[in-house]
Order: structure tokens, then sequence, then C-alpha cells
């Protein structure tokens, strides 16, 4: 029997019981032992979605479960996150007071500044930058994961084919990042769903997160079972042959089969008639309508301007009545079962969303036109959110309507921080209110913040648009400006990989500039870039050259920088290192003589100065200037560089050893990425991460990583750094067992040579291939790597180290154990140098093997103690077992504790933190946990000053009750 539903009928019965039911039990179950899940119901208009979440709601709630609802509206769709507040708002305003205490203010604020219950409880938000809006979904996180340790949570959401973007963007953060305990229930129309929304169900889909349920149309047996007839009843035949088996089709058919007709329908309906509803269907509503006193229809009419769920006050407000007649009215509406109460005092919702579709259509338009502006004259004077009065100001306004503009305007840039589709929606609606006549100062902000906001809000393509019209809205001697737009072009098409458009925009802008002029620079410096984007490095390296001298010539010290900084990247390209080294010199001089705030064009070359000292060995330099672009970019709401200064800090504390950090900026990188809709930066994001987990051990996490940056990469095979996700999931394949795929994943980059990495950082790409070509056993393939290997940078410390580290994995399958741990020695020197702490530890990992096989027991031990200590410390787990695998075989006892991620939202204690946290509780002293974990009592030392500042302790004996707290959740 096809699993089918009646329509919306609260009393009514599920029909067709099917094993499915059986399958949200299951659900059910599996977050009361702790998983996480998630539920999608699938089905047309009227089907019985909604009837199947509120048995899924009520089977919650029996069992236990805090059960959160909401419901997304056709005609406020712009409105940002109102699904959010629908489902959220007033559960999250009776959060304990422990809970509150437990997120800290930042996440807090991130509340506040969304959900109007907790407005005024959190400060200013710790970022306005819209790319970092994801602090807020994580904000939420953290409150589901406080909410579960007291019990499991249901999260239903109906309608989410009309959730406003901001919401859609949540809904896509959860199911990414499912919170153990946790169900969350979907349901919405699969040909209506926001595309942001179905990525998000097919990744949750390939992790066998979800289940799935496709509602089907009722058999004639089925619709008998509806209505109580028998199914060879004609009128059963009929209702179902009309309705196509559709449940709420067949219940608002038979409803009017009872109805006495009205003569002459009043109800006017008119618009566009809602794809997929039946003539016959909107025809019987019609009637239902028409049979309504004239007064009555004019406050369903005014309700469902109002919204869906409706404030009876606001209606009040909108028809000008007497409030007693109106709740008179609204009774008889709610007797007809037109509308019917919610569980908030002064709301109520309409019986189904097709309802209020054809209430709405029914209006007039001019009396529509009119509710819409007392709507927002009402709201205005209830000093509601500006969202909520821009929806009906832009209903109710008219071309050249100055205080209509500066609504929208100021709607716009207060929603485009945490909610930037929304303000691109009112900055679109403000525009299409200016008189074409009106200048171009009022003009271009506006068409400017539009462009900044659809590229925010991942609609680059559409905000390159923008930005083409806004050109030709400029004064023809707006040349800095031109340049300026031009550049953010550029960008668009980069990121888009339109790389041979951008080429011919550049070189047609250069054509008419005036030879080198500041503005010719700047263009000259966009085409360096589009170079390489091109694959033209040599032309890169030329372009960037020139357009230094150029800014030399012209003594400006600003565009010096920016070409140093440009000029360095590209011939880090080609590999020329000690000329890179001198250019990165010279810029990190001149930009660390500069104060804390940098002009767009300065931040640009910070970023070019990061990757380059990334890809030098200066990890520190490119920590702290990454660290410092981040904090510009916040202070200043320059947030197009983020994700790539994100991914310059988790790769600094990713060669420095610091797992943990990085990982955490890695992810947030990815985020901010899925955000964007930029597949180049997902596609880096997501291969750093990887990298990141394939180092930390975590194996499934680093194939899942590598397996999206790699889908991400072929949505967008020309983007800049395109390798990263190839050599990054080609290793975690190897590291996996998966040798020959992970083989040639690498490979695909450039066959055996790598020849389209740059020479950088081949090298430690081509570790990857010798623990290939060892794992198959060709030691003479592992030789011509690792002499490859020697030769891809002279001049860098780290390849150096890398070579002599492949060298001495070589000598150790050879037999030749004096010789592999004299090469492992000399790796460590060079890694030491670097703070390369990871690379360090396998180094001496691998000279611990080498003592031991020849013999020298005290030499192993020591190396690989030391190892243990670095690799622990790190983060990196497997290698660090590995090591105390080793050092057991030896005779060595080893004591470890399993770790894991921290929660989210509680006081962070790194993993060293935490190990040496948990032995102050089992009573050691510091000289006793230095004997353990192979460290210096002063190092242990320094950890516990930390500790006791992050568990706000002051003592060792307070390190027990603090642990306790953070676990138990108890204050």
């Amino acid at each position: 029997m096809a699993l089918s539903f009646i329509g919306e009928d609260p009393d009514a019965k599920l029909v067709g019981r099917a094993p499915e039911l059986l399958n949200i039990a299951k659900v059910l179950a599996s977050a009361r032992a702790g998983s996480a899940g998630a539920v999608i119901v699938l089905g047309e208009p009227g089907i019985g979605k909604t009837r199947m979440l509120d048995e899924l709601c009520e089977q919650a709630a029996a069992g236990g479960f805090d059960v959160l609802a909401g419901r997304g509206s056709e005609f406020e769709r712009e409105v940002p996150y109102s699904l959010v507040v629908d489902s959220l708002d007033e559960r999250f305003r009776v959060l304990a007071a422990e809970i509150i205490a437990s997120l800290g203010k930042d996440r807090l604020a991130e509340l506040a500044a969304v959900l109007p219950s907790l407005s005024g409880r959190g400060g200013p938000l710790a970022s306005r930058l819209e790319v970092e809006r994801f602090e807020f979904h994580r904000a939420v996180r953290a409150t589901f994961e406080q909410l579960v340790r007291r019990r499991p949570v249901l999260l239903a959401l109906d309608d989410v084919h009309w959730a406003d973007p901001a919401s859609v963007e949540l809904i896509g953060f959860l199911l990414r990042r499912a919170v153990p305990g946790m169900v969350l229930a979907l349901a919405y129309r699969a040909r209506q769903a926001p595309r942001l929304l179905l990525a998000a169900v097919q990744q949750a889909r390939r992790d066998g997160l979800l289940r799935e349920l496709d509602l089907a149309p009722l058999t004639i047996g089925e619709a008998a079972d509806l209505l109580g007839q028998q199914p060879g009843s004609a009128l059963v035949r009929s209702l179902h042959a009309e309705s196509g088996g559709n449940p709420f089709y067949i219940e608002q058919l038979a409803r009017m089969a009872h109805e006495p007709a009205a003569p002459t329908p009043r109800a006017w309906i008119g618009g566009k008639p809602e794809t997929g509803i039946p003539a016959a269907v909107r025809a019987a509503l019609a009637q239902e309508l028409a049979n309504l006193p004239f007064q009555t229809l004019e406050v369903l009419q005014a309700a469902a301007v109002a919204g869906d769920p409706f404030d009876v006050d606001l209606v009040a407000e909108i028809v000008a009545t007497d409030k007693t007649l109106l709740l008179e009215r609204i009774d008889s509406l709610a007797a007809a079962d037109l509308v019917r109460a919610t569980d908030v005092a002064g709301w109520l919702r309409f019986r189904h969303p097709i309802v209020r579709r054809v209430v709405y259509d029914s209006a007039m338009p001019g009396w529509r036109f009119g509710a819409h502006k007392r709507a927002a004259r009402a709201l205005a004077r209830r000093d509601a959110p500006l969202g909520v009065q821009a929806h009906h100001v832009e209903h109710s306004a008219s071309a050249g309507d100055d205080e209509a503009v500066a609504i929208l305007t100021d709607a716009g840039q207060a929603a485009e921080a945490r909610a930037p589709a929304a303000a691109a929606g009112w900055f679109e609606a403000a525009l299409r209110l200016l008189p074409e006549t009106s200048r171009s100062e009022r003009r271009l902000p506006l068409m400017i913040s539009l462009a900044g906001a659809l590229a925010a809000a991942g609609r680059l393509r559409d905000s390159r648009t923008v930005l083409e019209r806004t050109l030709e809205f400029l004064p023809a001697d707006s040349l800095e400006d031109r340049v300026r737009i031009i550049g953010m072009i550029v960008r668009a098409d980069h990121g888009l990989g339109r790389a041979e458009e951008a080429h011919h925009l550049l070189t047609t802008a250069l054509e008419q500039a005036a030879p080198g002029s500041p503005n010719a620079v700047a263009l000259r410096l966009n085409l360096a870039e589009n170079h390489l984007m091109m694959g033209q490095g040599a032309q890169a390296v030329e372009t960037a050259a020139a357009a230094r001298a150029q800014a030399r010539a012209l003594g400006d010290p600003t565009l010096l920088l920016a070409a140093t900084s440009k000029l360095a990247v590209f011939t880090s390209h080609q590999g020329t290192v000690a000329e890179t080294l001198e250019l990165i010199d010279w810029a990190a001089g001149g930009m660390d003589a500069r104060g804390v705030e940098l002009t767009p064009t300065l931040l640009e070359a910070l970023d070019d100065l990061v990757y380059t000292e990334l890809s030098t060995d200066r990890f520190r330099d490119a920590c702290r200037h990454a660290e410092r672009g981040l904090h510009v970019s916040r202070t200043t709401g320059h947030g197009y560089l983020y994700v790539r200064f994100t991914l310059g800090v988790a790769g600094a504390k990713l060669w420095l050893g610091q797992l943990y950090d990085a990982k955490s900026a890695a992810e947030s990188a990815v985020e901010a990425a899925v955000l964007l809709d930029n597949d180049q930066l997902l596609s880096n994001a997501e291969g750093v991460l990887c990298w990141i987990e394939t180092l930390r051990g975590d194996l499934p996490a680093a194939l899942a990583a590598g397996r999206a940056s790699v889908r991400a990469t072929d949505r967008q095979p020309n983007a800049l750094f395109a390798w990263i996700g190839h050599v990054s999931y080609g290793e975690a394949l190897i590291e996996a067992g998966e040798v020959e795929r992970g083989r040639r994943e690498i490979m695909s980059i450039g066959g055996p040579e790598l020849s389209d990495l740059p020479p950088t950082p081949r090298a430690l790409w081509c570790q990857a291939l010798v623990t290939a070509e060892l794992s198959a056993g060709r030691i003479e393939a592992a030789e011509t790597v690792a002499r490859r290997m020697a030769d891809a940078a002279p001049g860098l410390a780290s390849s150096a180290g890398n070579a002599r580290h492949a060298q001495a994995r070589i000598s150790l399958v050879a037999g030749n154990f004096q010789k592999a741990a004299g090469f492992a020695h000399e790796a460590v020197q060079c890694f030491d140098a670097l703070e390369m702490r990871v690379w360090a530890g396998r180094a001496r990992l691998v000279a611990g093997r080498a003592h031991a096989l020849a013999g020298e027991h005290a030499a192993a031990v020591r190396e690989l103690e030391l190892a243990h200590g670095i690799l622990d410390d790190a983060g990196a787990e497997r290698l660090r077992d590995e090591a105390a695998k080793e050092l057991r075989t030896l005779g060595r006892r080893v004591r470890r504790k399993p770790t894991a991620d921290e929660p989210t939202g509680a006081p962070i204690l790194t993993e060293r933190e935490q190990s040496i946290a948990d032995r102050v509780v089992q009573g050691l002293t510091n000289r006793e946990i230095a004997t353990e974990l192979f460290v210096s009592p002063k190092t242990v030392e320094k950890h516990l000053a930390r500790i006791f500042a992050k568990l706000g302790i002051s003592s060792r004996a307070g390190v027990a009750t603090a642990l306790n707290r953070r676990h138990t959740g108890a204050r």
C-alpha cells in the first residue's frame, strides 16, 4: 500500500501507514541513544507533508523530546530569518540561565541579533562581515548541543521551499554539522526547493544521515477511508479522479460538495494561479470565500496580507475596525475552519497555505496595495524590525517615494551582515523606486551595495551583472571609480572561472588608461593575476615587474607595496626562491611599518604577502600577517579576502604543528566558501581541511573533505590553486590504504614530476608519492621521486628536510639502518629550524625505528619519546599512536587517553592541555606529568597557567570541578 496521508485536519488519522513510519520511530530512537538524524518529507501541495510532520512531533513529544517547529511562508520569503524566528524564538526565550552562560557573550550576541526574544541580551557582534554569518549558525548549534544534554531535540520545519535564504543557510549548516541527539525534520516540495538546500540534502544523503519519505497520492481505497465511504461509491470515484488522489484536494472538493452554493461568487481570483493547483480546487476555495459576509472576507484578506501566522492586532489596524467586531469575525472564520489557533495568544494561522494564497489573490489589487501601506505604517509605529516593515513597504510604494527608498535602504544595511540575500532584495527594491533621472551619487552607492550583497549571498553572476550596469552610470571622468569597479568585476570573473572575459575587460581598460598612471598600474596588477589564472606564469612575472617599475617611477608607496607583493607571488610560482625572498623582505618591512588601518589595495597586498611567506618557509610571519589581515577585514568591513586570510591562518598553524587551531580555521573557511557559493574558494578550503585531518589522523574526515574539494575543483577546473584538492585527497587515500588510487590522484597534477604544481610545495607532496611507491615495494621508483624532491626548490629548508626524510624512509626499507638514522636526523634539523613540529615528529619517528632496528635501544627510546611528545602536543593523534606502539615494542609503557574535539561553545582546551588537566585530577605532580608526557616541568607549568585562565580557576584544586562542569553542562 502506498504511503499517503489525509490533508490538514488536526484530528484526522494517517491513512495508509507504511514501513516508513517505523523508520521515523527508528530515527527518534537513534537520537535518544545519542546519534544525529534527519528526515525529509517530500511531496506536492496538499499531499500530507504537514500531517506527517505533526505525527513526527507527536511521537517525539510522547518520547520525551524537546520539540521545536516552524513553517515557511509564501509571501514573506524575503524577510530575513523568518522561518528561524518562527521555529526558535519562543524556545530560546526560555533558555536556562546555565545555557545562556555557557554560550559566551559572542554567541549570545549572534543569537540576540536575529531572535527578537533575546534582543538586548547580547553585546555588539564580534564581526559584522557578511561572510562570517556562519557564526550565528554556530551559535544556534551550540545552543542545541546544550539542549540535548537534558533531553533529545526535534526541530521540525514545514514548507521549507518557502524559507527565506538566511534560514536555508542555517538549515544547510545543521545538515552538514549535525548535532548528536537531535533530529532535523524538513518538509518541502522538491521542485521548488532552493539550490543551497538541495546541495546540503545531497551531502547528508551521501553521509547516510537522511531518511526520506516521498509521499504518494491516495489510492481509491485510501480515499474512501478518508471520506468514510465505500470504495465503489460514485462520489469517491469522482473526487479521486478530479483530485488525482491528493488528500487536501479531496477534502476541499468534498467540503464544497456539502456546502450550499452562492449564486454569485464575490471573490475575485486574480494574479498568477499557483502551479499545480487544479482549477476545480481553486474554484472550490473561491466558492467557500464567496459564502462569507463581505466584512468577514475583508478581515480574512487583511490576515492574508498580515502574514501566516498573523497577528490579530495588526489585522485590526489594516481593516481599521472595532476590536470587538473584529474578534467576532475572527471567531466566525475559525468556526468555518479557514483559520486556526496557534500556541501563541493573539496569533492565528490559515488552515493551509493554499487557502492563504487563494484568499490573498481574491483581494482587489488596489485594496491590497492600501492594506500593505496600512500594515507598514502600523509596524513602523510599533518599531518592528526593519525587514518586516520593508516587506510591506515594497508592496505599497510608488516610484519616487523617498521615504520608502530610505526604509528599504536602511533595511538592506541592517540585514547585510547576517542576511545578505535579504539585503540584496531591499537594495534592489530601493533602486526600482528611484526615478531614472536620479543623480548618480544617489544610484551608485545603492548599486555598489547591491553588488556586494549579491556576492556575499553567493550570487556572483548577478553581482557581476550589477557591476557592469554600474559602469554605465559612471561619468566618463570618474577614472578611479571605474578602475575600482573593473577590479571588482575581474575578481568576480576569476571566482567564476571566466579568466578570458576578465582578460578582455582588462586589456580594453588598459588601452584607455593613461600610460604610467596609477590607474594603469592597478589594472596591470589585475592583469598579472589574470595571466596566472590562465596558466601564463612567465607573463604574470613580466606584467607584475612592469607594474612595479611604473609604481616606483610614480613614487606611490602604496602601489609599490602592492606591486612588490604581487610580483613575489609570481616569482614563487616560477621557483626563483632567492628573488622571492628579497621581494618578501622589502614588502614585509613596508607593510609592518604601516598602521592598523589598511586600504583595500594594501589589504590585497597583505594577502599576497601571506601566500608567499607560506610558500617560502616563513610560517610565523605568515601567521602574524594573516591574523592581521583578518583583524583589518573585520574592522573595515572588507570581507572579500576573508577566506584567503583564514586559509592563511590555517596553513600557518598547520606548518607550525597547531593542528587543532588549524582545523578550526579551515572549517571557518569552508563554511564561508559554502555561503559564498564559490567553488574556487571551496576547493581550496576543503583541500586544506583534508590535509589537516590527514595529519591529525582522522582519515574518514580527511577523505570526506578531499572528495568535497575534488568535486568543487571539477566544477571549477581553472581555479587558482586547484591542485590543492587533488594532492591532499591523494595523500589521504594513500594513508587510508588506497595506495594506487591515491597515487593516480596526486599524479593527475602534471604526472610523476607534478609539473602543474609550483616548485615550492612540490617536495612536500612528493613525500606522499614516496609512501605510495614504498607501500608497493617499488624502492627504485621511490628513489627517483626523492631525487626530484632535492631539486624541486633549492634554497628552501623545508624542501631539503622533505628530501632527507624521504631518503631516510627509503634507506629504512632497504635495510640501511644507520644511513636511515643519519638522514632522519638531518631532516629533524631542517624541520626544527622552521618549527615544523609535525614533520619533525615524523622524522624522529623514522629515526627511532632506524635506531631500534640497528640495535641502539637507548637512542631509539629517546627519539621515539621525543616524537610521541611532539606529535601528541601538535594533535597528530595517529602518528602519536604509532610512536606509542613503537615504544611499547621496546618495553616502554605509554599511558594515553582517547581524545576528542572540544565541544563548541565551551572554554576550549587543546589536546595537550586536556591531557595535563586529566593528570592533575589524578593527583600527579608537575614533574610526574612531565615524565609521562616527555616534556619539561617548565612546559607543564606554562600549560597549567593557560588551563587555569580558560577554566576560570586559580589553583590545581579547582580543575576537577571545572572539568566536570564542562562535561555535564552543569553550572
